[in-house]
């Protein structure tokens, strides 16, 4: 296959920006569409975390048991919207027949390989002048119970064997006091994991956005997708409530909406939106580190003066409606463990999507019988941390039509129950 001259991306989060960043740097000419503003989505809420010793699959054993739990109850960190659950069944018991060791490890060895090297390559594009606020501190698994601490750090135990780097133990009393004074003595326990770094995210987004224009990359906003064009086997144009494109390639990088799109020319595949919250808050003593709160399953990133705080896996489809009790009880879960925070205020309250694979494993892939479509989706709560090398190997995979072997473990194929019908149209 000839390197295309042209593509189009569809998505303007740190995955489609990713990967239009390394396409341009192998020559390709890219316009970017972005249905709202670059960076608004999933892409701007999160905690900017970069942390591939913690990349593992979001099934993982025991959870079947916690997930029927959770099922009916609106406080648990995993909620099911009663209304939904005919319409999640079919996913459910995809993901559910996930929850074993013998696909989880798998999982492990993918995300590992994959995230291995995203350090080099942030650090590159700070170094081709991609502009963002980098925070290298470290994270901080912690908990009220040192052994629930020890529990969690247990888990990342299979990392060491792809080259990460875990602490023997935990701390605890005066020893984690004097590494993150931020904690309240509620916190018993903390495991430091140095081989982490976080991002302002819509700092990270707005410098890669400003590269690519630079790059001479058109980014095109309010481009909402209503349709393709297909001719001879293959997508021709992409049309959109900003213009018609037509492109050498496609990239479908939108995140939660991306299997809609994609059954736009009949390649479906199973993958649901994961909603999760995020609030600021001021506190009295600014946290060192990132710090993720296992027991309450919440993560807490310093930004500046501020902190971000961020929890809860909500299936209740594909909106962006803010649930007040459940901002409440992750803002509750959180603020026991700190040091009292200045003002009970929760600013910049938000709601997005995650999107999210049976296995917990993105979609790296070209598409089935179109292949000039591609896909890059289901980073689940793992874009910050797979974007970049996840963008580079699809990079290469579009331009020479080679598979890099680091995206083996991500095709399309693998998912049960993936159809393709296809559809004839101008």
């Amino acid at each position: 296959m000839s390197t295309p001259d042209t593509a189009v991306v569809i998505g303007g989060g740190v995955a489609g920006l990713s990967t239009a960043y390394y396409l341009r740097q192998r020559g390709v000419e890219v316009t970017l569409l972005e249905s709202n503003r670059i960076g608004s989505g999933a892409s701007w809420g999160n905690g900017g975390w970069i942390c591939p010793a913690q990349a593992g699959p979001l099934p993982e054993p025991g959870l079947t048991w916690y997930g029927l739990r959770s099922l009916l109850d609106p406080s648990s960190a995993l909620y099911f919207q009663r209304g939904r659950l005919p319409q999640l069944t079919p996913w459910l018991l995809r993901f559910w027949s996930y929850c074993n060791k013998r696909d989880h490890a798998r999982g492990v060895e993918a995300l590992a390989r994959l995230g291995r090297g995203v350090f080099d390559l942030v650090e590159e594009m700070r170094g081709d002048g991609v502009d963002f606020d980098l925070y290298k501190q470290g994270m901080l698994i912690a908990a009220r119970d040192a052994e629930q601490a020890r529990k969690e750090l247990a888990k990342l135990e299979p990392m060491r064997a792809y080259g990460y780097d875990l602490p023997e133990d935990v701390l605890s009393g005066e020893e984690l006091r004097a590494v993150e004074p931020a904690l309240s003595e509620e916190v018993g326990g903390a495991a430091l994991v140095d081989q982490h770094w976080h991002v302002r995210p819509s700092s990270f987004t707005e410098g890669i956005a400003t590269k690519l224009r630079a790059m001479g990359v058109t980014i095109v906003e309010g481009a909402e997708v209503n349709d393709f064009s297909l001719s001879a086997g293959k997508v021709s144009a992409v049309r959109s409530a900003a213009g018609d494109y037509h492109a050498d390639a496609f990239l479908l990088a939108a995140g939660a909406w991306t299997n809609s799109l994609s059954a736009m020319v009949g390649v479906e595949f199973p993958m649901e939106a994961g909603k999760g919250y995020s609030f600021f808050v001021e506190p009295s003593v600014v946290p060192t580190h990132s710090i993720l709160l296992a027991d309450v399953h919440v993560g807490c990133t310093p930004l500046g003066e501020q902190m971000r705080i961020g929890g809860t896996m909500e299936f209740s489809g594909l909106n962006s409606r803010l649930d007040d009790r459940r901002i409440a009880d992750i803002a509750a879960g959180a603020k026991a463990c700190f040091k009292p925070w200045k003002s009970a205020e929760l600013a910049q309250r938000w709601a997005g999507m995650r999107p999210i694979t049976p296995d917990g494993l993105p979609v790296l892939d070209s598409a089935p019988d179109l292949p000039n479509l591609y896909l890059a989706t289901g980073y689940a709560m793992q874009g910050v941390t797979l974007a970049a090398p996840a963008g580079e190997a699809m990079a290469e995979l579009i331009a020479t039509g080679r598979k890099p072997a680091l995206l083996e473990p991500f095709g399309i194929g693998r998912l049960r129950g993936l159809r393709h019908r296809g559809r004839n149209h101008g």
